[in-house]
């Protein structure tokens, strides 16, 4: 995985927003990024009102920028104009991590972050950061998802480059497959705890491996092992670790994924109550 170089921070101009401000300014100082502030404007708005709306807008940013340079580099400003999810998709291709927050208030041009962070996650070929709470220092407590594949394995790399002084709490949620079947078939109780039980074995080696190669952390380590339904195992990690970042991959998604809220990261995107990064696969 290549260093990360840069960070494009979305902007409504609304309290949340403003969360993710200056959590996206204190990693740039951390990490050592280029940054920038982007700010929407449909492209259906009337041309006057459009004029009006892109000075203001720009007044707004200049000011944001004032403010996250107290806690990090001087971000350049990016007024953009489209479908706010679309055209922030689009300009991320030129960043390595986006943030946003979680919740918008129609502002200025009506753009509600809240509405679209999970289309921005869907749609994004970078990694994106959705902030849901006011930052108070760096992250000390993280979980991240494992199922063993290429986005979670960059999830559990991307969550060390933010938070590389965390603890980092790797989840694993596992279910026997066919156990409804098995069991609507009257296979005993214990033949399908037996399978449970290869299957929990098969996922700590599997995590103990992962545990060892480049870019994943080895010191700081918890591992939670579970059998049930990976968004419910997932997010009652975060409650129980008090976690304030959860990082999770997401896979490859065709026509209907994009467009409904069915993937395991975009449930736990929406029901967290912490910080969530999505990171996306191939």
């Amino acid at each position: 995985m290549k260093p990360a170089e840069s960070v494009l921070v979305a902007t409504d101009f609304s309290e949340e927003a403003g969360f993710a401000a200056k959590r996206g300014a204190s990693l740039a100082r951390e990490m050592g990024l280029r940054g920038a502030l982007a700010h929407v404007l449909p492209a259906s708005l009337p041309a006057g009102l459009h004029v009006q709306a892109a000075t203001r807008a720009q007044e707004a940013l200049a000011v944001l920028a004032e403010e996250t340079a107290r806690e990090g580099p001087r971000f350049e400003l990016r007024l953009l104009s489209g479908k706010v999810d679309e055209a922030l998709a689009e300009a991320a291709q030129d960043f390595d991590l986006v943030v946003a927050g979680a919740r918008g208030q129609r502002l200025l041009a009506g753009f509600s972050l809240g509405r679209v962070s999970a289309h921005l996650a869907r749609l994004s070929r970078r990694p994106v950061l959705i902030v849901k709470r006011p930052p108070e220092g760096p992250y000390r407590r993280v979980v991240a998802a494992v199922d063993f594949s290429e986005p979670a394995r960059e999830a559990v790399q991307w969550a060390a480059r933010l938070a590389p002084q965390a603890e980092v709490h790797l989840v694993h949620a596992f279910e026997v497959e066919f156990e409804s079947t098995l069991r609507f078939t009257g296979v005993a109780d214990d033949e399908v705890h037996a399978y449970r039980r290869q299957a929990r074995e098969r996922a700590v080696r599997a995590i103990e491996r992962l545990i060892g190669q480049p870019g994943v952390p080895r010191e700081r380590i918890a591992r939670t092992v579970s059998h049930g339904y990976p968004p419910r195992v997932i997010l009652d990690c975060a409650a129980q670790t008090d976690a304030q970042l959860v990082a999770v991959g997401k896979h490859a998604a065709g026509r209907i994924e994009r467009l409904l809220i069915g993937s395991v990261a975009l449930q736990v995107l929406e029901q967290a109550e912490c910080d969530v990064l999505v990171v996306p696969g191939d």
